[in-house]
């Protein structure tokens, strides 16, 4: 990942990013979405360069899918724009964990996300508001799926075509799988050839040459070969989710074809072990020395073990610095048992949600609904005159023209101040800010997830000394990184004893000295 300095754009540009999720919404709210985002723009003072929108696209599931947000952080890395702009949080994403990820990539690339019907105050109360609409909106999508998968499931057990597409079979009068004869056709010629030894790549070269398409329309891979050689629904096996039932579906394949296609697969198969490190402090670790990037690095120990760091990347590829690499288990297991044990202690949990609930009510008197408000009673007086000047017998083509647009405004303004004054009202109290907290605690330290939204959540950078660490936490104003450069020199006469001490109490910025 490449990292940009700053952004090569002129301050207050922005893009829009709308979406919705599914095919039973309509246009119109995309539509809507852009004009509150428009509007929003204007009185911030944001030029928007552009605007993306995903049609029925969740912000759920696979985020592949939603290739206008992928058009999108793909252009941030150019610099064209330093702020996105969304409707509201569950916009821009309804999965925590990939919000975070891509809110971090657009963080390194000097790119900020604001929300036009939700306001966020800055500093860490906007962190942790802004993680608990995002929690709010996961648990409302995980509920709605759980709904659908209830009777998704209540189908599967009766054996019903549940809207899984799979070559060879279609949906029979009765609502089960019944078998498509032309695609039947070609899932055995597919098994044949299989047992016959041909590779599945060939099977799949073989099939796209003769213009033959998979179950969704697309050409053939070998990893889509080898699923289907692999798949037991082809003997009548019904599989969907948890639930198997033998003999729940018209067999295509005979049972000694299927277990001889499975004795192939596994004589030719080759297991390549993967494994993916993640790093949780990449864009947040910096060399203590000189300020560089903290990157993942790895060596072999001398028993041949593996061992993973974090690195300096001067020293790295540039041999100018002396810090010394420093493990990664080491490294985040002392960020994280910091964050738990001291910020997230029962007494600083309890300061954290006054500071959240005092900037909460100080973002409100700011709130754009006011203003929102007295446009929304201005376009209802100019639409009065209108109709009085028609009940006058003023009437043309010109006056009817008028009076549509004129609704129309008027209309638009009412959606948005309804649902700014929602947006309002689900405002937390100190109460759900306890909650939200102290769910941090509960869970397992050793949880990658859980560890990844405590390092999203809370740090905002975190320096690597040979002997100990300072860490920023995240009530620097906008949330930036705040640079080595920056910090007070009493920063570098306290002790190492592994008590922290905050510094530069009495403005926007704490930071804690620790030991490792």
């Amino acid at each position: 990942m490449k990292k940009s300095a700053s952004p090569s754009c002129s301050p207050r540009t922005a893009v829009a990013y709308a979406r919705y999720s599914s095919a039973g919404q309509r246009d119109v709210s995309i539509e809507q979405q852009l004009q509150d985002i428009r509007a929003f723009a204007s009185r911030e003072g944001f030029t928007i360069v552009h605007e993306y929108a995903d049609h029925a696209r969740s912000g759920f599931k696979n985020v592949n899918a939603r290739t206008a947000f992928q058009s999108m952080m793909k252009s941030a890395e150019s610099g064209g724009f330093d702020t996105v702009l969304c409707w509201k949080v569950d916009r821009f994403g309804r999965n925590r964990e990939e919000s975070a990820l891509f809110k971090g990539r657009l963080r390194r690339f000097g790119v900020k996300v604001l929300y036009a019907m939700e306001p966020i105050p800055e500093g860490s109360a906007g962190v942790l508001l802004e993680g608990m609409l995002e929690a709010t909106a996961e648990w409302y999508s995980r509920q709605l799926s759980e709904n659908v998968t209830r009777g998704m499931m209540d189908n599967a057990r009766r054996c019903l075509y549940n809207g899984q597409a799979v070559l060879g079979y279609e949906r029979g009068s009765d609502g089960r799988y019944a078998i498509q004869p032309e695609e039947a056709a070609v899932v055995r010629n597919i098994f044949s050839l299989y047992c016959s030894g041909l590779s599945a790549a060939a099977i799949a070269r073989q099939l796209n040459d003769q213009g033959v398409k998979s179950s969704r329309g697309f050409p053939f891979t070998p990893q889509g070969v080898l699923r289907i050689v692999g798949n037991e629904r082809y003997i009548g096996v019904y599989v969907w989710g948890s639930v198997r039932i033998q003999d729940g579906m018209p067999p295509i394949i005979e049972r000694s074809v299927f277990e001889e296609a499975q004795r192939m697969k596994k004589k030719t198969a080759r297991h390549v072990e993967q494994g993916v490190v993640d790093y949780l402090l990449t864009g947040k670790a910096f060399c203590g020395h000189c300020g560089a990037a903290m990157v993942g690095d790895s060596g072999t120990s001398g028993n041949g073990n593996r061992i993973y760091y974090y690195s300096c990347i001067d020293r790295k590829h540039r041999k100018s610095c002396s810090k010394k690499s420093i493990r990664k288990d080491r490294l985040e297991d002392a960020v994280i048992s910091f964050v738990l044990d001291y910020v997230l202690s029962d007494s600083q949990i309890e300061k954290t949600a006054d500071v959240v609930m005092a900037l909460q009510a100080e973002e409100m008197k700011t709130s754009p609904l006011a203003a929102m408000e007295a446009e929304y009673e201005e376009a209802k007086k100019k639409v009065d005159n209108v109709n009085k000047a028609i009940a006058a017998g003023i009437w043309n083509a010109s006056t009817a023209s008028m009076l549509k647009e004129l609704e129309d405004e008027a209309e638009t303004l009412r959606v948005s101040c309804e649902t700014l004054r929602y947006s309002q009202s689900q405002l937390l109290d100190r109460d759900r800010v306890l909650f939200f907290l102290r769910q941090f605690t509960k869970g397992d330290r050793s949880d990658p997830l859980l560890r990844r939204h405590i390092i999203e959540t809370f740090i905002n950078a975190v320096y690597v000394f040979d002997d100990h660490l300072k860490l920023v936490i995240n009530n620097c104003e906008n949330n930036e990184r705040f640079p080595l450069e920056d910090f007070p020199d009493e920063c570098s006469d306290n002790d190492t004893s592994g008590v922290p001490n905050v510094l530069y109490p009495n403005t926007r910025i704490t930071i804690y000295r620790i030991a490792i």
